[in-house]
Order: structure tokens, then C-alpha cells, then sequence
């Protein structure tokens, strides 16, 4: 029991940027879309022994979360504002929005892995430590023209890569 409810802790918290993301592109507003993400993560808990292992924890979870939202709809909403079919479409599409986000999440991981490990730092520094370009300059003897030129180099060969594994998918 305690492995398994570590699992779902982990997939929950691993997916649950992308699941409230999907959710809060089908409800009206913050408010509504906080309660049904607290809604399908109960169901969730609840249904969990039906979930596969190894299968896309977050597809089931999107799936679970678009029935919530659609009992939520019907339940609050007194005025129709959309048609059922052109409800379905607006969550298809943002499976499909959130699906190329992680394709993309994906594939710049992949091109950040391939950068030389000195450009990888001053990106952890510039991003991650939040340094300004003038700390970074100073504490590496710089100018900051060339840490400026340097991002802009890094930038553009990201860039690249993407571009070119987008046109390999």
C-alpha cells in the first residue's frame, strides 16, 4: 500500500504542472480551474488501481480530468457558452498543445545536453542563478559585450538544434 501511494505521489507531482495546465484550458477562470484540479487529483487517488503501470500516467490522468471539468461545467454552468462538440475540440486541442510543450521540453533537454559544459554554465548562471550579465562578466573577467555575444552564440545554436529535431519529428 505505501509503495503504491508513493507512486501516485510521485506520477501526480511529476504531471501536475502539465494536468492543471490542460485543466485551466477548460474552465472560465483560476477559481473554477483550482477546484477541479483538486477534484480529479481525489478521483485520481480513488481510480488509481485501475491505472497500468508503465502506460502515460499523464494521458489518464488528462482523460480522468476532462470528465471532472465536464461535470463541473454542467453542474455550475446555467448558460451554455459552447457546444459539447466544440467543448471537445478546445480540450483535444490542448492535449495536443500540451503534448508539442513536452516534445519540446524534450527535445531542448536533449540539445542542452550537447552544448560544451562552459556554455551550460553561464546558462545555469544567466537563468537558473539569476545573475545579471554584469556579475557574470565581472566574475569571470569579461567584458560584457562578450558574455552578451556569447548567449546570443548559445541561443542560436540551441536554436538550430531545435529546428532541427522538430524537422526530424
Amino acid at each position: 500500500m505505501a509503495d503504491r501511494q508513493a507512486e501516485f505521489v510521485r506520477l501526480l507531482t511529476q504531471h501536475s504542472s502539465r494536468l492543471f495546465g490542460f485543466v485551466l484550458s477548460l474552465c472560465v477562470n483560476r477559481s473554477d480551474a483550482d477546484d477541479v484540479f483538486q477534484n480529479t487529483s481525489v478521483v485520481l487517488w480513488e481510480k488509481f488501481d485501475t491505472y497500468e503501470r508503465g502506460t502515460n500516467f499523464s494521458a489518464w490522468a488528462c482523460r480522468i480530468a476532462y470528465f471532472e471539468a465536464l461535470y463541473d461545467r454542467r453542474k455550475t454552468s446555467r448558460v451554455k457558452t459552447l457546444s459539447d462538440a466544440a467543448w471537445q475540440a478546445l480540450a483535444t486541442d490542448a492535449l495536443a498543445t500540451a503534448d508539442e510543450r513536452r516534445e519540446d521540453e524534450e527535445s531542448l533537454a536533449e540539445c542542452l545536453a550537447k552544448l560544451k559544459p562552459a556554455d551550460r554554465e553561464l546558462l545555469q548562471q544567466k537563468y537558473f542563478s539569476q545573475q545579471s550579465v554584469a556579475e557574470m562578466a565581472a566574475a569571470g573577467s569579461k567584458s560584457v559585450h562578450s558574455i552578451y555575444r556569447a548567449l546570443s552564440r548559445i541561443h542560436d545554436v540551441l536554436l538550430q538544434c531545435m529546428r532541427r529535431s522538430s524537422a526530424a519529428n
